[in-house]
C-alpha cells in the first residue's frame, strides 16, 4: 500500500503515522509489530499501537517502568528482550533512548526491523513524514562511504570546536529512515551518517551548543575537554546536569563513543536530541556506550551532543565548511 492511497479523512498525525508503519517500516498484514513506551509516553505509544492495528491484528503496546537517574533497570531489560524476541517490527518509544541496549542488538541480529524513536513529538513525526528519504539515503550512503575509509577526522566550529581523533579500522554506519528490510534499524526522524572513533585517539575541545540527551536545549555551550578519548573537563551552565548523569557509571561513561553528521534537510533544531542531530549541517558528538561502533565500552548510557556548523576535515581533505558539504 502506497502513503498516496490512504483515506483523505485522516488527519496530518494519522497520515505521518501510517507513512511511517507502511513506507518506512514496511509493515504487512498479519505480521507482527510491538510498541514499547514508557509510563511517561503511554498516550503516543497508544496512537502508534492504534495505527499499527489499521494494518495488523498482530500489533501490541508494552509499556514499562521510566529509568531513574541510574539509567534502565536491569529486570526492566529482562522483561523488555523477552517481548523483543519474536516481532517482525519494534517501535521504540521510550523518553530515554533503548537504542545501545542489549535488547535492541539482539532483535535486530534476528531480523527485526526497528525504529527507535525516543522523545518523539508530533510535530517531528509530520516533518519526518514529508522527507525524502531517498535523497536522505543518497547523502547518507556517501558520507558513510567518507566515513569508513577515512583514517583521521578533525572538526572545528568557530565557538571553539577543535577535535581530531583517528577511525582507523571503524564501520561507518548511516540511519536514513528506510528500515524496510529484515535486520534493519534506527531512529526516526532519520539520517545521519556516524563511525566510532577508535579508542584511546580522541583529542582536542568539544563545544555543544544546540542541545545535548537528557538535558534538551542549551541556555549557553558545554565545553568538553577530550584526552586519550575520554572527556576530563565539561564546563558550562548546565556542566553540572551532564556530569550528574555520567558520573554514576564511572571513568568509562566519559569515552568519546561517536561522531555523526545530519544529513537530513526536513529536520529542523527545536532542542530535542533526536530531531536536532538529524538536522543537514549539523554534527554530533557522544559520552558512554561504543558497542554498537565495533568499541567495547559497554556501559548503560550514551548521550549526544549536538553542535552547529561543523567544519570537517577528512585526511587533510576538507568536506564539510561551517556547515556547508563542500
Amino acid at each position: 500500500m502506497h502513503f498516496m492511497t490512504l483515506q483523505k479523512e485522516q488527519t496530518d498525525f494519522e497520515q505521518a503515522l501510517s507513512r511511517l508503519l507502511l513506507e518506512c517500516m514496511a509493515l504487512r498484514k498479519g505480521e507482527s509489530c510491538l510498541v514499547v513506551c514508557d509510563t511517561g509516553r503511554k498516550g503516543i505509544g497508544t496512537s502508534f499501537c492504534e495505527a499499527a492495528k489499521q494494518i495488523t491484528s498482530r500489533a501490541n503496546l508494552f509499556v514499562i517502568q521510566m529509568p531513574g537517574p541510574e539509567g534502565w533497570q536491569p529486570d526492566t531489560l529482562s522483561q523488555l528482550e523477552k517481548e523483543m524476541a519474536t516481532p517482525e517490527v519494534i517501535l521504540l518509544l521510550t523518553g530515554q533512548s533503548l537504542s545501545h541496549t542489549d535488547a535492541r542488538r539482539r532483535a535486530v541480529k534476528r531480523g527485526a526491523r526497528l525504529a527507535s524513536m525516543p522523545g518523539i513529538t508530533a510535530d517531528m513525526l509530520q516533518r519526518a513524514a514529508g522527507a525524502d528519504y531517498g535523497a536522505i539515503s543518497k547523502r547518507s550512503e556517501r558520507l558513510k562511504a567518507i566515513l569508513t575509509d577515512a583514517d583521521t577526522i578533525s572538526v572545528e566550529t568557530e565557538l571553539g570546536t577543535a577535535i581530531n581523533f583517528s577511525v582507523r579500522g571503524m564501520q561507518g554506519h548511516m540511519e536514513d529512515g528506510l528500515y524496510n528490510r529484515a535486520g534493519t534499524w534506527g531512529n526516526m526522524p532519520a539520517g545521519e551518517a556516524c563511525i566510532g572513533p577508535e579508542e584511546g585517539t580522541t583529542e582536542g575541545v568539544i563545544v555543544v551548543d544546540c542541545s545535548m540527551s537528557t538535558i534538551g536545549p542549551l541556555e549557553k555551550p558545554l565545553m568538553i575537554r577530550v584526552e586519550g578519548g575520554r572527556a576530563v573537563e565539561i564546563k558550562g551552565k548546565q556542566a553540572t546536569a551532564l556530569l550528574e548523569r555520567l558520573s554514576p557509571f564511572g571513568h568509562l561513561a566519559f569515552t568519546v563513543a561517536e561522531f555523526a553528521m545530519g544529513t537530513n534537510e526536513w529536520a529542523q533544531l527545536g532542542g530535542v536530541v533526536l530531531e536536532d542531530e538529524k538536522v543537514f549541517g549539523t554534527a554530533h558528538f557522544a559520552l558512554g556506550n561504543n558497542i554498537s561502533f565495533g568499541g567495547t565500552t559497554d556501559v548503560p548510557i550514551h548521550l549526544d551532543g549536538v553542535l552547529r556548523a561543523p567544519t570537517v576535515t577528512v585526511d587533510g581533505r576538507r568536506i564539510m565548511e561551517r556547515g556547508k558539504l563542500l
